[in-house]
């Protein structure tokens, strides 16, 4: 595993280049060392874009089911396994268009998109569709933090969306799948 420095890359080339490093050691036949790979992306997304948890949510039977999470503590709020009903969460109203995929205050908004009363804790959401390669849903790449962010920007958006590129095809790979070339968008 790759050791990245907490720095906060401007240019979209060096996002890139910095999860491209990240799972290039991912091999196809390795099970262990996709997982390695999809932990240190969301490490480095966590620490880039200065959230307390990011995380990958699987749609799975009408509930987002918490995939794999990397937390700034070591006890996150959420667990590997644990879920909510989709129809609460910020994830489903992303996916449908109704909040948009950055919001930089949640509690303030909270009530004005129908969010459950339990939001009322989350300052800043970032979230991003992950798609497979033949375009099936697999759920959110999504980060939060306990205090409002108004650091994020649409930029931070395409880099998570760079990020959920990156993970769909390391989710593909750990599931047998084929897998499309890794292409990063600027």
């Amino acid at each position: 595993m790759k050791t990245i420095p907490e720095t906060s890359p401007e240019a979209p080339d060096d996002w890139a280049t910095r999860l491209a490093a990240v799972t290039a050691d991912a091999d196809l036949r390795d099970s262990v060392l996709i997982e390695v790979s999809i932990g240190s992306l969301l490490r480095v997304v966590r620490e880039q874009l200065k959230l307390e948890v990011v995380f990958i949510g699987e749609f799975i039977d009408g509930a987002r089911v918490f995939r794999h999470i990397a937390s700034r503590t070591e006890d996150a709020v959420i667990k590997p396994g644990e879920g909510h009903a989709l129809d609460e969460t910020i994830c489903q109203r992303i996916v449908d268009g109704r909040m948009p995929c950055l919001t930089p205050d949640v509690a303030s908004v909270r009530s004005d998109y129908g969010l459950p009363l339990y939001y009322e804790a989350l300052g800043a959401h970032i979230g991003v569709p992950v798609r497979l390669s033949d375009g099936t849903l697999y759920g959110m790449l999504c980060g939060f933090s306990f205090a409002a962010c108004p650091h994020l920007d649409e930029r931070d958006v395409r880099r998570l969306e760079m990020a959920a590129h990156a993970t769909a095809r390391l989710i593909a790979q750990a599931e047998g799948r084929d897998v499309a070339p890794l292409v990063m968008a600027h």
